[in-house]
């Protein structure tokens, strides 16, 4: 080598700050799971002699069944073995290494052993637990849908709970009154109707109520939509107590029965799961895919995006930013009465005080979870619902566990998961920003 002639060191390239911390996190990361193998494999050493019993409905909900039978052991042994292998790829290829798919494969293993350890033994129908997470994941994602559209369009919609609340009071109060004045002899399924209706029209006011504040006047999004909801358990609660707990006959809705669809229903397991489920269930997955269609397709999704990531030039575009933020209010208002709709009309039967229970809270962690996204924001939703579900039968099964922790399972979900994610996605830029048109 002569004397001109540059060393190894000086040709090969500095790495920047960034480079340096995503090497580093690489490691981090892999080193966890490696460690989360081996811990996981101390676990299927101590249960091998733990049975995990799981049968599903095979032609119907209650009918014939399929059993799989193995030990508790066993799933954690495969648990441990998927996330060792995922840790030593990271830790091999580094900031390449797809992570965030490979927990989409191993985060089913530890949702599998975890819940086959806490059953200790007792045998559980995991068609229950399916179809509970569609049935609890339908007004969920119907809700986070509403704050994607409001949201998109550059409006915080905070007031999710309170068109909740509000939709199922009037949902249950119209519902009853119709069947009163048609008789009993009047077909249910038109005061269904009549009561999702009045949900919609009490959502579409709410959001208009949201819109007027935030728009017109500038306050603060966020402090008016904790208002509205706020009012809405006031409202709700002062007609539940003063007036539905004195007059039942207003608070006795008919209710909305599951659909069987023809064909699908009939497929063995699949069918009691996804295919005879609540009509709400149905209606989110279509509003699903039109939505996932509309907002990236489509000029009207176009415009409504730029009006939340840079209203300014939309503006200049000729684009009626005001124009569109109303009218993504009031389809924001519709899907989520109707969200709000199925609690007293599909659930319960009735309306009670507070029955949504934060679920229009876990709406937005789905919507920061989905970033954005109604695709993602439904499969967000379904793990709220898996989280929901899963308590549900380990209570009915008695597990030895505390009650409170069980009952605590969704909303410890969705704080872990909106931890996890606070940071890592970017909501639409000018969303709670006031806009002056001119």
């Amino acid at each position: 080598m002569t004397a001109a002639s540059p060393t190894f060191e000086e040709v090969r390239p500095e790495l920047s700050a960034a480079e340096r911390a995503a090497i580093r996190s690489a490691r981090i990361r892999g080193v966890v799971m490696a460690a989360l193998g081996l811990f996981a494999l101390q676990f299927a050493i101590q249960t091998m002699d733990v049975a995990a019993t799981f049968s599903f409905w095979v032609d119907k909900q209650g009918g014939n069944t399929f059993t799989i039978a193995t030990q508790v052991g066993v799933l954690w042994l495969l648990a441990g073995v998927v996330t060792g292998v995922a840790g030593v790829i990271q830790l091999v290829r580094g900031p390449s290494f797809q992570w965030r798919r490979a927990l989409l494969i191993v985060i089913p293993f530890w949702v599998a052993a975890t819940f086959a350890g806490l059953l200790a033994g007792k045998p559980a129908n995991v068609t229950i637990v399916f179809a509970g997470t569609l049935t609890y994941a339908a007004p969920i994602s119907l809700g986070a849908f509403a704050g994607i559209l409001a949201e998109r369009s550059g409006i915080n919609n905070i007031a999710i709970e309170g068109k909740f609340l509000m939709g199922a009071c009037a949902a249950s109060v119209v519902a009853s009154v119709t069947m009163l004045a048609l008789g009993p002899a009047a077909n249910p399924t038109i005061g269904v109707l009549a009561g999702v209706l009045a949900a919609a029209v009490t959502g579409i006011l709410v959001s208009l109520l949201l819109a007027w504040l935030g728009i017109r006047w500038r306050v603060d999004q966020i402090i008016a939509g904790i208002v509205i909801n706020i009012g809405a358990v006031g409202i709700t609660n002062f007609l539940f107590l003063r007036i539905l707990t004195k007059q039942t006959e207003l608070n006795t809705p008919p209710t909305v029965e599951n659909i069987q669809v023809p064909v699908l229903s009939q497929i063995p397991i699949l069918g009691p799961i996804a295919f005879q489920g609540s009509p709400y269930l149905y209606f989110a997955v279509i509003v699903m895919a039109a939505f996932a269609y509309m907002l990236f397709r489509t000029r009207w999704g176009l415009r409504l995006r730029a009006s939340g990531e840079k209203p300014s030039a939309a503006g200049t575009v000729g684009i009626d930013v005001i124009k569109i933020r109303y009218r993504a209010m009031i389809v924001a208002g519709i899907l989520a009465g109707i969200a709000g709709s199925s609690f007293s009309l599909a659930s319960a039967g009735s309306f009670q005080m507070q029955m949504s229970a934060g679920r229009g809270f876990i709406a937005l962690a789905a919507v920061i979870f989905g970033a954005w996204n109604p695709i993602y924001a439904f499969g967000a939703a379904m793990v709220f619902g898996f989280a929901d579900a899963s308590q549900a039968l380990l209570s009915v099964l008695g597990v030895d566990v505390p009650p409170q922790l069980l009952n605590s399972i969704p909303y410890l979900v969705t704080i872990i998961v909106v931890a996890g994610v606070v940071g890592r996605v970017r909501g639409p830029a000018a969303a709670g920003q006031p806009y002056d048109q001119g």
